[in-house]
């Protein structure tokens, strides 16, 4: 990538000059070559760096392959514009750079799920304007096959888990995120329970915001939305404790239509967080609320002029 661009060439012309000054061409200069050596390797040493700044100011997109993995698996994706699909692959395109991602029990993460997790991410922050890094907290994203034990959660098996330690890091199981993304019906999205947990935590939101007094009325609710046996969630947090934010964000944009004719509440609450409609079957992003806003003031401004 873009390092790759700074280091080899610097250490190609560190070894011309150190080798021509080996060989009394530049016997006088030799030092010369200290300059492109130092400049390698320094560009070696923070290539992960650069490669992320050149990436942010000049996005790689996804290629046909890729473009194809999400229209076949992520409805999100082929319901939103055509301007709106460009910006979403340039975001999830850096998303995936900027993240680290580790395997456990298996040699390699499948390209595919690389790239289906990361864009649970980016339909989280479709709505925000455009910032250097979206869930910035976020550093690592670490698969299991299926589900897992951590020392943190211990006493039952689970599916999804933030661990806070260090830095943010999102551990999830594959074999249930894959039934979330591909049978929405039946299945819950562990990638979008995860992903709006770090938005929490990021965000200093917590379940007390949402506008419904009895929490545990409302988790009801949202497993009726689609006959999930009560208690579901918890299969998944291995927690006793009720993450509705969580639930409610995978409510909101799985089946968002249901969850804004039960509780139009509850999903303008979360449409003025996100600053998106999934339910409008055109395009579930809000475009540009600060850049309206700013356009109509300076409207007023010309008209009182």
């Amino acid at each position: 990538m873009f390092a790759g661009l700074i280091f080899v060439p610097s250490f190609i012309l560190a070894a011309i000059l150190f080798l021509a000054a080996y060989s009394n061409y530049f016997i006088h200069f030799k030092w010369m070559g200290i300059i492109p050596l130092t400049t390698g390797i320094g560009a070696y040493i923070i290539r992960d760096g650069l490669n992320e700044w050149w990436a942010v100011k000049h996005p790689p997109g996804l290629t046909e392959f890729e473009k194809n993995i999400l229209a076949r698996f992520f409805p999100y994706y082929r319901r939103l514009s055509l301007p709106n699909k460009k910006e979403f692959e340039n975001r999830l395109s850096v998303f995936r750079i900027q993240k680290k991602f580790q395997m456990r029990l298996l040699d390699k993460i499948p390209g595919d799920l690389h790239l289906l997790v990361s864009a649970t991410g980016v339909q989280l922050t479709m709505g925000m304007k455009n910032k250097k890094e979206y869930l910035p907290s976020l550093g690592m994203i670490v698969l299991f096959p299926k589900e897992f034990i951590t020392p943190d959660i211990n006493t039952q098996l689970h599916h999804v888990e933030v661990n806070t330690d260090v830095f943010d890091c999102l551990l999830m199981s594959i074999d249930m995120f894959s039934k979330g993304v591909q049978d929405v019906e039946h299945y819950y999205n562990s990638g979008l329970h995860g992903m709006a947990k770090i938005f929490k935590l990021q965000n200093g939101y917590s379940d007390d915001d949402i506008p419904y007094e009895d929490k545990k009325e409302l988790l009801v609710k949202l497993h009726h939305l689609r006959d999930f046996k009560i208690g579901y969630q918890f299969i998944y947090t291995g927690l006793p404790d009720m993450e509705i934010f969580e639930m409610c964000t995978e409510h909101f944009f799985q089946c968002p239509s249901d969850l804004q004719k039960t509780l139009p509440e509850v999903y303008s609450f979360f449409m003025d967080i996100y600053h998106q409609d999934p339910a409008n079957k055109t395009d579930p992003v809000i475009q540009f609320i600060e850049a309206d806003d700013q356009i109509s003031a300076d409207s007023s401004d010309n008209n009182a002029i």
